[in-house]
């Protein structure tokens, strides 16, 4: 696990946002790939100074004077072994001891989430972990990097995860993508699937990171009810589902449609409309994007 280029220019843009680095987490110590030139091509639109890049003093290869860059008095990671010198060693299957909850001020995700296998306590552990007001910050894999962990995630995975019912608000998400060259250019902010009415989805074939800012806004001990795909608790709800309480958003039109027409025609119908109606965008490394999905960020 490492800190490329593209992690600290996230790393940059969150200490911009609001994210407070007193009492940072690494999830595992992260080496640094980063050099000081990509550091200070990141710097000016971050209100980064150059000259305390330039004093920047490193010991090992690893991250610690990063973070104290970026404000940290105090550094911590945590990983399921000391091989690495981690200062806290837990296994992220298993909760966390209560003594670390409401600890830290930000919690650093640069690739270890994707390589526990009960991500759902992972998760938790992140959460619990964090002082009200504090910050997840996390880049894990979303598309095409099969193997490399065990998973890859959704956009939606995080928009229901750090949600109001948790305590918690996505501040910002983007998608970013390897370009045919190798490297990471530009950022896509990503639209809530709940927010849309509508899944949000990509096809194509780089390598692809998916980046989330979320602040702990309130109080978290647990999940209360396990997250569900937005799009079918909207279908539960406009359905009647005893299960699922909530008040249907669709007009009796839309009803009567979903009701009456055969399932065939309106996938039909709902082809011709992208055909003609939805925007897309041609780009160099996500693909064919849909614009109502995907928005290309401009940092400047």
């Amino acid at each position: 696990m490492a800190i490329t280029s593209n992690c600290a220019r996230f790393l940059f843009y969150a200490r911009k946002h609001g994210a407070s680095f007193e009492n940072a987490l690494m999830l595992g110590r992260m080496l640094l790939y980063a050099t000081k030139e990509d550091l200070k091509a990141h710097a000016g639109v971050n209100d980064i100074s150059t000259k305390a890049i330039d004093e920047l003093v490193f010991k090992d290869e690893y991250s610690e004077p990063l973070f104290k860059l970026l404000g940290a008095k105090e550094v911590n990671s945590l990983d399921f072994s000391d091989y690495e010198g981690a200062s806290i060693i837990h296994d992220l299957n298993k909760p966390i001891p209560e003594a670390l909850h409401n600890k830290f001020s930000v919690v650093f995700d640069g690739g270890t989430i994707e390589h526990v296998f009960n991500f759902p306590v992972c998760i938790e552990n992140c959460m619990k972990l964090l002082k009200p007001g504090g910050h997840f910050i996390g880049i894990t894999p979303c598309n095409n990097l099969m193997g490399h962990g065990f998973y890859q995630y959704s956009p939606e995975l995080f928009y229901r995860v750090f949600s109001e019912e948790n305590g918690f608000r996505v501040k910002k998400m983007f998608v970013a993508a390897n370009t045919p060259e190798g490297t990471i250019e530009d950022w896509y902010e990503v639209s809530d699937p709940k927010a849309i009415k509508e899944r949000v989805v990509l096809v194509n074939n780089t390598p692809t990171y998916i980046l989330v800012l979320a602040e702990k806004t309130g109080s978290f001990g647990a999940f209360k009810e396990m997250p569900h795909q937005s799009d079918y608790v909207s279908t539960w709800i406009n359905s009647g589902s005893e299960q699922v309480q909530g008040t249907s958003t669709e007009s009796k039109a839309k009803q009567n449609y979903r009701k009456l027409l055969p399932k065939r025609l309106r996938i039909f119908l709902r082809n011709v409309y992208d055909l003609f109606y939805k925007e897309k965008i041609v780009t160099r490394d996500l693909g064919n994007i849909d614009a109502k999905h995907f928005r290309k960020f401009d940092e400047k």
